[in-house]
């Protein structure tokens, strides 16, 4: 099995909001925080190759999204999501499987393009999965992040495939509510260590803190308590990859 990092780009966000008002001087102890107070993070997609199967988790961005959510998040992807996994040695159509975490437009929405007159998947070939619970909820969201869901983009699907029901021995699949409700993290078994793709329950190096959460949780409190538990059940040999890490996109975990 080989697992490899995909860069979709990176986007920009409030410093202050994604750490739910953390000190800007403890922040900058991790990153660089530009004179406006934001923060540059990055889009860090996970692909799973084996004999059987290439697997792309949480695909980044769409290249097509509106004009106003492109400036305020200053998207930018210059090399393109195709052309990063042709470095990896795999071309975009022998991707079988695009798995996405939750509907928010950063972690998913990049396995879509446009073409004239509709939406159509990135990787024709691939089987697109999404949580059946989560979709359900993400047709009728809290208010407070309706705005960041592209939930529509699986109407232009000849089929949605529901991760509870995917059977593989080597992938399991735990669930949390507190960034969104029923939020997807995939743990990956490898013969030396589990790697959890970390989604937004630890979206980067600095979450590791228990006191820290963010503002674009649906629930801060809850998402903080989610996140302690998780990280006090994690054994010696665990090694946790970062979607929103703009700096190493992996850490081991104690």
């Amino acid at each position: 099995m080989n697992i490899h990092p995909i860069s979709c780009g990176t986007l920009r966000v409030d410093a202050l909001e994604m750490y739910n008002n953390l000190p800007l001087e403890r922040i900058r102890e991790y990153y660089h925080i530009d004179r406006d107070g934001s923060l540059r993070i990055s889009l860090n997609a996970l692909l799973i190759s084996n004999n059987k199967r290439n697997i792309l988790i949480d695909p980044g961005c769409a290249d097509f999204l509106p004009a106003r959510l492109q400036e305020s998040y200053g998207l930018e992807n210059p090399l393109g999501l195709e052309e990063t996994i042709r470095e990896k040695g795999i071309e975009p159509d022998q991707i079988t499987d695009v798995l996405i975490t939750h509907l928010h437009f950063d972690h998913g929405s990049g396995a879509f393009i446009r073409v004239p007159g509709c939406i159509k998947k990135r990787f024709q070939h691939a089987r697109y999965w999404v949580s059946r619970t989560h979709y359900s909820y993400a047709s009728r969201p809290d208010p407070k992040e309706e705005g960041s869901f592209f939930r529509t983009f699986l109407d232009y699907l000849d089929q949605i495939h529901w991760i509870e029901d995917w059977d593989l021995e080597w992938l399991q699949f735990l669930y949390f509510h507190g960034h969104t409700k029923e939020m997807v993290i995939p743990v990956i078994h490898t013969d030396k260590r589990k790697i959890y793709f970390a989604s937004d329950l630890v979206p980067m190096e600095l979450f590791l803190e228990p006191e820290v959460n963010s503002g674009y949780d649906l629930d801060p409190d809850l998402a903080a308590r989610e996140k302690r538990s998780f990280l006090d059940e994690l054994d010696g040999n665990s090694e946790l990859f970062l979607f929103h890490e703009p700096l190493r996109n992996r850490v081991y975990y104690p």
